[in-house]
């Protein structure tokens, strides 16, 4: 794979690679992280193509994302295939209808986990390795579909939000903002 994918997930690596007793726990949270950041950073980019965004809008861009209410790695899923016309299940291929069962079993997980609850399963280290282990798999494969249908693998580079010359997907994102605009749209978008 892409060294950003490689180096997106060296942290958790090293914490997967540690002695500490949380580090399936740990680098399962690490890797969920990592997953709803390439959705949010294929989002911001795939915005950014729009042909009304200039470079002085990045900042409201942020703040549009920063003050939605109501993201989470569904809502992220859904932007990029109303933006691009392209699905994720599409970028990710054969494997997208059990990666995302096994995505949704991580979901439920990781609400429980992140809001310091106990998630009723009994999971032990092998049970969240195996879970991290399918993170990383839609990740990979994500990125390398994402690369080839958007240009953009969603882990590359310092910041998802530059240019890209593919016209393709700019009258995709232009088509798909028509009604509401891109900044109405990046405050308001759901599932």
């Amino acid at each position: 794979m892409s060294r950003d994918f490689d180096g997106e997930f060296a942290t958790v690596n090293l914490i997967l690679g540690s002695e500490c007793q949380t580090r399936a726990v740990d680098g399962f949270c690490l890797a969920w992280i990592k997953l709803e950041r390439q959705l949010r950073k294929l989002t911001a980019y795939l915005l950014y193509q729009a042909s009304e965004i200039t470079v002085r809008d990045a900042g409201k861009l942020r703040e549009a994302f920063y003050a939605h209410g109501s993201l989470d790695y569904t809502s992220f899923i859904g932007a990029i295939h109303h933006l691009s016309g392209v699905s994720v299940g599409n970028m990710i291929g054969e494997r997208y209808r059990s990666l995302r069962k096994e995505i949704q079993g991580c979901y439920r997980i990781r609400q429980k986990i992140f809001h310091g609850q106990q998630t009723g399963q009994s999971l032990d280290r092998e049970a969240l390795l195996t879970r991290i282990d399918a993170i990383r798999e839609w990740c990979r494969l994500l990125a390398s579909g994402a690369a080839d249908h958007l240009g953009y693998d969603g882990f590359s580079g310092n910041t998802s939000l530059f240019k890209i010359d593919r016209p393709d997907i700019v009258t995709a994102v232009d088509k798909a903002l028509l009604r509401r605009g891109w900044l109405e749209y990046a405050k308001t978008f759901q599932r």
